[in-house]
């Protein structure tokens, strides 16, 4: 079962560079399931660098990340 549709509704908070910076990360926040923690998402244009991780001890014992092609993660259950 996939949660990424209802957790990707919830973003919290996204900081971009400004233009023109020397390296321009994404860092963007959504709510987990639970609430209580965030799943934290870096993005890198340009290099193709992406990863996402879980970051609440609730849903981290039921839940994992997984990424995929492109700028896409999912919440699976375990």
């Amino acid at each position: 079962m996939s949660f990424n549709d209802r957790t990707a509704k919830k973003l919290l908070s996204r900081e971009e560079p400004p233009e023109g910076a020397n390296h321009p990360t994404i860092h963007i926040e959504y709510a987990c399931p639970c609430g209580g923690g965030r799943v934290i998402e870096e993005r890198t244009p340009g290099f193709g660098d992406y990863w996402a991780m879980l970051s609440c001890p609730t849903c981290s014992e039921r839940y994992r990340v997984v990424t995929g092609c492109g700028y896409f993660w999912e919440l699976l259950e375990k």
